[in-house]
């Protein structure tokens, strides 16, 4: 579920209003692109899809890897791509059924988070049984913070997936809604990781699991949780970006430097390398800040609004802009809530000395018996965040 929600940023290059960067050497990596291979991977398909359009099979064989390929390479142009690719079957008066489902996490990797639930809507109206859809509806509502849709989404799993994708799900959702030891304990059973599972799934369980830990406060358990799932799905940037902040959180940047090395072409990535590089003052630090930036300038000048949790986080650590970040957290906490969004828009509120958005968290977390004992927060801005932010 997370994987589907990861928070990725567009990899744009512009000027920023101050001075731009300029790298001393043509040695310098600025950034890096998809390895050939990958999108050579995907040329027959392309070929099919060109000489034979009614090849629906094809088409959304296409739309998948170019899903896939954005989603690891935290670049939106494949989402684009795979959008182009969706839009002949799209334009039909009834497009197929797993076209909307595409569509559809399309839509989400753009935040378009009520689009993409219509077109879930529609798709489940015709096949009830997508474990895809249905998954991907969970983890939106999940997102949101509508933990009672969000269980109802995941209990239908246990009749279109499988019990262990069902268990997971219906976790990860009780465990932000009240229930958040009993369902460590219930998605830690050792035998349910059965390393014959698929690699993303282990990958998502430990996922699930590791964000429990955290917020449980036991931090050397989500740790090692997250190092298996990076080990199950390497170079997963969602992974690595919750990876890091931990590390951040915990006060040991200079790990974050060597997790995130050559990732400076992923904006999730490169924000993580720019705090730890500013909190360590190292040669990189301005360099990173500028290229960051810039890139926020080309997300804003194309109308790009997927990046308010970043942006709020560059704000708070880097500029120290409390104000600034606030806003942007005000902003993102409208669309989304999962535990970054939290603890981010509770660190702003505390920073900019915000008692209404301090009472408005209280009141969230008392109403959704949501738990992280990483933060303390209480109506009047009495709000102390564990460790280093």
């Amino acid at each position: 579920m997370h994987a589907l929600a990861a928070l990725l940023l567009a990899c744009c290059a512009a000027l920023v209003a101050a001075a731009p960067y300029i790298p001393a050497s043509g040695a310098t990596v600025l950034e890096r692109v998809p390895a050939r291979s990958e999108l050579e991977r995907l040329a027959p398909l392309r070929a099919t899809v060109a000489s034979a359009p009614g090849d629906l099979s094809a088409a959304l064989a296409l739309a998948t890897g170019y899903i896939d390929l954005g989603r690891r390479n935290s670049d939106p142009r494949f989402i684009a791509y795979a959008q182009a690719t969706l839009l002949p079957w799209l334009a039909q008066p009834q497009p197929p059924e797993r076209v909307l489902v595409l569509q559809a996490l399309t839509l989400q990797y753009g935040h378009q988070f009520a689009a993409s639930l219509t077109l879930l809507d529609r798709a489940l109206a015709r096949e009830p049984l997508d474990a895809q859809a249905w998954l991907t509806r969970a983890s939106l509502l999940e997102l949101r913070g509508d933990y009672a849709a969000a269980r109802r989404a995941c209990a239908r799993l246990v009749r279109s997936a499988d019990a262990f994708s069902a268990l997971t799900c219906l976790g990860s959702v009780a465990g932000r809604n009240g229930e958040l030891r009993a369902s460590f304990r219930a998605l830690t059973a050792p035998a349910d990781l059965d390393t014959r599972l698929p690699a993303a799934l282990r990958a998502w369980r430990l996922a699930v699991v590791a964000e429990m830990a955290e917020r449980l406060g036991d931090e050397p358990v989500a740790e090692a949780d997250l190092r298996e799932a990076l080990h199950a799905s390497e170079g997963d940037p969602y992974l690595k970006a919750t990876y890091a902040d931990l590390l951040l959180r915990t006060g040991r940047a200079p790990e974050v430097l060597r997790l995130l090395a050559g990732t400076e072409a992923q904006d999730a990535l490169l924000l993580r390398l720019a705090i730890a590089a500013h909190r360590l003052a190292t040669p990189d630090a301005t360099r990173w800040r500028q290229m960051y930036e810039a890139r926020l300038h080309a997300a804003e000048r194309d109308g790009d609004s997927t990046h308010q949790r970043e942006q709020a986080m560059y704000l708070l650590e880097v500029r120290h802009d409390a104000a600034g970040a606030l806003e942007y957290a005000r902003r993102n906490w409208s669309a989304q809530r999962e535990p970054a969004d939290v603890r981010i828009y509770a660190r702003a509120a505390a920073r900019a000395h915000s008692a209404a958005d301090c009472a408005q968290l209280a009141h969230w977390l008392a109403d959704t018996r949501y738990e992280d004992r990483t933060l303390s927060i209480d109506s009047s801005c009495g709000l102390l965040s564990r460790g280093p932010s």
